[in-house]
């Protein structure tokens, strides 16, 4: 499959996804199956609930694949100070291991137009992570938002210095191209996209066209599907938009 010039294959499809497995009711050999995948499938990232961070990194030791620290999730409304503080901690966990920190936006601030605020939390933790040397990834849960309020999260978000805006958590709906389309619209040529909380049906059509619009990464726990889905069906297609 070739998409603005770029080929995507079974080797190197997954570096795409960050590949996920988020729900509180997961047991520990769910996790453990869960990231023998992600090695089969050579992900980008393997993202669960924090209490299984070094079980992960202990299991991804040595194949590049990240850890994520998934702080506050899935709400993001714990203070600022409490947020920091988490990132810390799992920073630390990580001993300079692949990682990176995606972590959800306080909504409530945003939508009630307190942006120095809204940016300022956000800040505080891409902070945390760009000293330990980690990108910090900005969920703005973009189901719950207007159009103009998807712009402006992008814009403080940006303003803050994350390096991925990132479209939902998958608590608050399921994420339209429409709304990556507004994010896409404002952003610097340095940031990029994360277009997440896709639902469960036609994943593989929304990833095709999610690359096609300038997506740089998916998250969500179906990225096995879509692989052998596009090694299946999609080998021979060719997309260009620019």
């Amino acid at each position: 499959m070739i998409i603005n010039g770029k080929e995507y294959n079974k080797d190197n499809l997954g570096k795409v996804f960050d590949y996920a497995m988020l729900g509180h009711n997961v047991t520990r050999e769910q996790i453990q199956e869960h990231v023998r995948m992600a090695i089969k499938y050579n992900v980008n990232g393997v993202h669960c609930n924090p209490y299984w961070l070094p079980m992960i990194a202990d299991m991804l030791e040595g194949t590049g694949i990240e850890t994520g620290i998934c702080p506050a999730f899935p709400f993001g409304c714990v203070d600022t100070k409490t947020k920091v503080w988490q990132v810390e901690e799992l920073c630390k966990e990580m001993k300079g291991r692949p990682s990176c920190v995606d972590t959800v936006v306080n909504v409530g601030l945003l939508r009630g137009g307190e942006f120095k605020a809204f940016t300022e939390d956000i800040k505080a933790v891409a902070d945390v992570a760009h000293f330990y040397g980690y990108v910090c990834k900005s969920i703005l849960e973009t189901p719950f938002l207007t159009d103009q309020e998807i712009a402006d999260a992008t814009k403080c978000a940006v303003e803050a210095g994350v390096d991925y805006v990132k479209a939902a958590s998958g608590r608050s709906g399921v994420a339209q191209l429409r709304e990556i389309q507004i994010m896409k619209e404002n952003i610097p040529a340095n940031v990029k996209i994360k277009h997440a909380g896709l639902g469960e049906t036609n994943i593989t059509h929304i990833v095709i066209s999610g690359l096609a619009m300038g997506v740089s990464l998916f998250g969500n726990g179906f990225a096995h599907k879509v692989i052998e889905d596009v090694e299946r069906f999609y080998k021979d297609l060719v997309i260009t938009t620019k």
